[in-house]
């Protein structure tokens, strides 16, 4: 009975000494592109659904104030992740901003301006000497300028308002129109009973990548391994947002019990259009189409967003995409 219990206690003994401990998650924040609306709950629902978990990510999501603002949040490390608008990332980093994508979310650009429909607009040669909503941290501001140059429209005066409040400042005749996502606008306008339009950005020759994840070089650079973690959740969170949209707004709603849910449903079905560009079909959500970033940078060269080419791996990476 003794030699029994001293190989138990020595077998216990043996376990635990090679017992390799749980590996604690690594705490991470995402900042937003933008207040919480319907295409956001692809995080929120993913998070619920222990998606992250699963890849050992205790996520942090943040809410955003526009793309140019989250693309210097994590420039300057305040965050480790992003979603932000691949063009207003570009720019910045031309301008010596230390981010890259790692992931493709919304792969083709949804910014454009978007009206009520009795402003009778049917092309951008109809606007001209309108007051445009816009916001100081979003990605349209700039984006809008290449818009007008390429366009051709001119005598536009530019109303700065804070990003929840681009509606209602087309609604009170504050401004004609708002830029912004066209997919996210058109509904909300409509359902405070006000019919709406938009003109995309891409039918001005503007069509730079919609929101990627984005990292700092110095985070994809020392902790690779996290960031792979977090763009094979973020791949597994656009694949099960798709098959439940419904179960992913009532996530969302859990954050933002506000957000009208039919509506909002309606804007997260909208986003999955954007999931793909024409270059992406056929390659895993995520992967960054090569094409697209080099069409990009010679739109806002073109349009004098960006000064100085460069090689457009120092803008993205797919190096973590499976």
């Amino acid at each position: 009975m003794k030699s029994i219990t001293k190989a138990l206690v020595t077998a216990g003994a043996l376990a635990a000494l090679f017992a390799v401990p749980a590996k604690a998650a690594d705490n991470v924040t995402l900042r937003l592109d933008w207040v919480l609306g319907g295409y956001h709950a692809v995080w929120h629902y993913a998070k619920e659904k222990g998606v992250f978990a699963k890849h050992g990510i205790n996520l942090n999501l943040r809410e955003g104030r526009g793309s140019m603002t989250t693309s210097q949040t994590v420039g300057n490390q305040s965050d480790e992740f992003g979603t932000a608008d691949g063009g207003a990332m570009m720019v910045l980093r031309s301008k010596g901003l230390k981010t890259k994508m790692v992931a493709g979310y919304l792969r083709t650009g949804p910014s454009a301006l978007i009206f009520p429909k009795s402003k009778g607009w049917k092309s951008w040669k109809d606007v001209n000497n309108a007051k445009i909503a816009d916001s100081a941290g979003g990605s349209t501001i700039f984006l809008f300028k290449a818009v007008q140059k390429a366009m051709g429209i001119s005598g536009n005066k530019i109303i700065l308002v804070a990003p929840p409040a681009k509606v209602s400042s087309v609604l009170s005749g504050k401004a004609d129109g708002t830029n912004s996502f066209g997919f996210l606008q058109k509904p909300i306008m409509e359902s405070k009973g006000t019919p709406a339009e938009y003109l995309s950005f891409a039918s001005a020759g503007v069509n730079v990548p919609g929101l990627a994840v984005i990292a700092h070089e110095d985070l994809i650079k020392n902790k690779g391994n996290m960031v792979g973690r977090m763009v094979a959740a973020t791949q597994e969170a656009l694949k099960i947002v798709q098959e439940n949209p419904g179960a992913a707004i009532d996530a969302l709603r859990k954050a933002k019990p506000t957000l009208n849910r039919d509506v909002h449903l309606a804007i997260l079905k909208s986003s999955f259009d954007l999931y793909h560009s024409a270059a992406s079909k056929g390659k895993p959500l995520g992967w960054i189409p090569p094409k697209d970033i080099t069409t990009a940078q010679n739109i806002l060269h073109e349009y004098e967003q960006i000064k100085t080419k460069v090689a457009i791996g120092d803008y993205y990476t797919n190096q973590f995409i499976k």
